[in-house]
């Protein structure tokens, strides 16, 4: 049995979902062959470029993608149900690969890739859309639904009602929450912070960056200065080291907030983070909103610069269960900090609304679902 994951790191979300997706398999399938690809990427030098394009956008100025997101929705409505780059290598790839199980993670990857994967391996080939989106509405990319899908694994109602509203087949929507990497499902972490016994320390804020280490993390330190000795901060800087020199400057020159910068973390790593967390401050991307709701740590959105239509997916899912606040400005920060750090009882508040709210699943009812004859051992 092969299974064959497309994805693509245009966001953090595609490739967690495919990560995890495949180690599982691993763990609950292990005679099952699995293999990513970020076959956007690999495919056509052009593909490559737009997720660049993406990439840069997303660090260095959001508001554009009010216009990108736009873009490529027309460009895949113009063209429904065609590969438009890199029609060879996925040819290529697939006859030597031959899966039995395709997994798309991305939107762009649904729609053509499925009927061109059906028209080379054959129509036995299973393909599934895993949908990364919280909600519906505007800013759910029409490239998530693809007639040629034969299930569609949505984390949330709310995207089971999208595409069902889109016209996809009711039977073929399975309701699964997020499959996360292994340490997020393991039951002796989402312990609360709130029932910890060990000695009371300093609340601690998380600046959060996508891999991409997208931030403005300098500008809210600035911010959070007037809560030395109430607060300590880490500062998650993604692959860029260069940002992680950068705050080691800051906190030198500010020692009175405690302030630690690090690189890009691992699934282990996160999961404590979000444990000890007082709160998270993170755009309001799919993965970081989904882990976060998993382990019932409270979430402050930072929409600095102009809100990404993607991203309202999440606002509107968390603005549904009274859970979002957000930010536009470093100070709306600071404001946010020094009203929940002297009111205590809003803030306990808060929290429970998060315990409330939190998704979870089953791995193996989601492998289950993805392979349901591979899986008569387990």
């Amino acid at each position: 049995m092969r299974v064959l994951i497309y994805t693509s790191s245009s966001g953090t979300a595609h490739d967690a979902a495919a990560e995890a997706i495949a180690e599982w398999l691993k763990i609950l399938a292990p005679t099952v062959e699995v293999k990513i690809d970020s076959v956007l990427e690999n495919a056509s030098w052009v593909a490559r470029a737009g997720t660049d394009l993406y990439n840069w956008i997303q660090r260095r100025a959001p508001w554009l993608h009010q216009i990108y997101w736009r873009l490529l929705e027309f460009e895949d409505h113009a063209k429904p149900g065609t590969v438009i780059y890199g029609h060879r290598y996925l040819v290529r790839t697939l006859r030597s690969q031959g899966p039995d199980l395709l997994i798309s993670t991305h939107p762009h990857i649904n729609r053509g890739h499925f009927d061109l994967a059906k028209r080379v391996v054959g129509t036995q080939l299973r393909c599934v859309t895993c949908c990364t989106e919280l909600d519906g509405g505007f800013g759910f990319t029409r490239n998530w639904v693809s007639p040629k899908a034969d299930g569609f694994w949505a984390i949330t109602e709310e995207v089971a009602e999208e595409v069902r509203h889109r016209g996809y087949p009711p039977e073929r929507i399975a309701v699964l929450g997020p499959l996360l990497h292994p340490p997020f499902h393991d039951d002796q972490r989402l312990t609360s912070l709130e029932s910890s016994s060990d000695p009371p320390v300093l609340p601690l804020l998380v600046l959060g960056s996508g891999s991409n280490g997208a931030n403005n993390h300098e500008a809210q330190l600035n911010a959070l200065l007037p809560f030395s000795g109430r607060l300590r901060v880490v500062a998650l800087c993604g692959k860029r080291a260069g940002v992680v020199e950068q705050l080691h400057d800051w906190a030198r020159a500010h020692p009175g907030l405690p302030v630690q910068a690090l690189g890009f973390q691992g699934p282990a790593e996160m999961v404590e983070l979000y444990r000890e967390a007082w709160a998270m401050v993170a755009r309001p991307g799919a993965r970081t909103a989904t882990e976060a709701l998993a382990l019932g740590c409270p979430l402050i959105f930072n929409c600095h610069g102009v809100t990404m239509p993607q991203e309202l997916l999440a606002l509107r899912y968390f603005q549904a269960r009274d859970l979002q606040l957000s930010i536009r400005k470093p100070g709306d920060l600071a404001n946010h900090v020094g009203r929940l750090l002297d009111d205590p009882a809003a803030y306990h508040a808060w929290r429970q609304r998060y315990s409330k709210a939190r998704l979870s699943s089953d791995p193996l009812a989601v492998v289950r679902y993805l392979l349901p004859d591979a899986l008569m051992q387990v």
